[in-house]
């Protein structure tokens, strides 16, 4: 699945690079607010690595603006205005909000002698909450009704780890089935006796949260007829940094630093 990803990144990043680089006639204006959903692929693992909502804003300052309302009446209107739109037209605020599913490198899905498939010596399962405030620059702006636009984006935040423990239905000694987070030791005990996994509402009622950090840096390619709406793909690198080690896996190197390539389909729209 790596190897897919990163094949992929590289066979869309590449055309659409080399086309962006042409010169191309501009819009008549810039769009001040956009709001995007991608559906993310990365390397933490997964076919379906993830999900985000993204919002842009361009970026301005406001200002008090003072009019007189007559040369001897001594009185004047206050009215806020905003400057720096010439200056900053390529540059946006961003807010957004990602779901990930973060994966041990090491994991392998075996299916069991019912069929379904398990990963054997996983512990736990790492959800990423990530809300992130970032900065986009447009570097190639995308033709009237053709063309594609290139963003530069980078985006900082916390990393809400939400940690569920790995549960294992199996038969005890005594035939019982058994639904419980398995132990090194016992991963080796009833390996052929582990039927499938436990329910996922279960497992999400003995979470824990782990603080962290997250960071990601990306580009952006932008295309569509209309102005007003967008698709494209976002590719880049991603990190999440938490406090303390997340036990992943009973049997191997756990780590409190992941990171990953990602690439994101997304759509939107923009005014």
């Amino acid at each position: 699945m790596k190897n897919i990803i990163i094949s992929l990144i590289f066979i869309c990043i590449t055309p659409l690079s080399v086309f962006a680089q042409f010169p191309v006639e501009e819009e008549d204006e810039y769009y001040e607010k956009e709001w995007a959903l991608g559906i993310m692929m990365n390397t933490y693992g997964g076919t379906i690595g993830g999900a985000s909502v993204r919002f842009s804003k361009k970026f301005f300052y406001e200002h008090k603006i003072e009019e007189s309302l007559g040369v001897n009446s001594g009185k004047t209107k206050v009215t806020r205005g905003r400057v720096g739109e010439i200056k900053n037209e390529r540059k946006y605020h961003s807010l957004s909000i990602e779901f990930l599913n973060i994966k041990h490198p090491k994991e392998q899905r075996r299916q069991t002698f019912t069929g379904e498939g398990v990963v054997y010596g996983k512990r736990n399962r790492l959800y990423a909450i990530r809300p992130m405030f970032g900065k986009e620059w447009i570097i190639f702006k995308k033709a009237r009704k053709q063309g594609v636009q290139v963003n530069v984006i980078v985006n900082a935040g916390p990393s809400i780890g939400l940690i569920t423990p790995y549960l294992l239905k199996y038969k005890d000694d005594e035939g019982e089935l058994v639904t419980e987070q398995l132990t090194f030791d016992q991963f080796n005990q009833f390996y052929t006796r582990i039927e499938g996994t436990g329910s996922f509402a279960e497992s999400l009622s003995q979470a824990s949260v782990i603080a962290g950090l997250a960071l990601k840096t990306s580009l952006s390619f932008e295309f569509g007829v209309n102005k007003r709406s967008i698709t494209g793909i976002e590719a880049g690198i991603m990190a999440d940094i938490y406090t303390k080690e997340v036990e992943i896996m009973a049997s191997t190197d756990n780590r409190s630093f992941y990171s990953a390539m990602f690439l994101t389909f997304f759509f939107g729209g923009r005014k």
